[in-house]
């Protein structure tokens, strides 16, 4: 009898060790390792940019798809797309990415171009987001402490 309760009494211990490590871990892991989808307009004058971007997040490596339309009045629409593969790693609370390849459709210059960052253009370019989790959903993008976008887990 007395064996049994040194057993449960260890037991209960051990449990209680394990559990946070183990919670603990979990959270390391979702910090590391998510997928989410965002939709975004940007304005610049009279023209738009409507996109849903795709980032996957996974150990140090992450991809970045994106699919949308840039209109303009009196201009036909123009279907956009790109990819971008890069690496990232988290210091002082933000995300640090920096791209290794890109492959941005069509290469054209346009004008919108100076409103986004040069990591979706051009190759070892970086940008730096404050990822938070909003709610069990998505996450929140900031820049310079301001909500970009809020991005929807997959």
């Amino acid at each position: 009898m007395m064996n049994n309760k040194n057993r449960l009494i260890w037991s209960g211990i051990a449990i209680a060790i394990a559990a946070p490590l183990i919670a603990a871990g979990y959270l390391h892991v979702q910090r590391d390792s998510f997928s989410c989808e965002a939709y975004t307009t940007i304005i610049q004058g009279d023209a738009a940019i409507d996109l849903i971007m795709d980032y996957d997040f996974r150990q140090g490596k992450g991809h970045y798809q994106s699919s949308g339309e840039y209109s303009s009045p009196g201009k036909p629409i123009v279907r956009l797309s790109n990819k971008v593969e890069f690496d990232y790693w988290h210091e002082a609370g933000r995300i640090i990415m920096i791209s290794s390849e890109t492959n941005e459709l069509p290469r054209k210059d346009f004008p919108f171009r100076n409103v986004i960052p040069d990591f979706y253009h051009l190759r070892e370019r970086g940008v730096t987001f404050q990822v938070i989790p909003a709610n069990a959903s998505g996450y929140y993008f900031l820049y310079a402490g301001s909500p970009v976008f809020y991005c929807i887990r997959n």
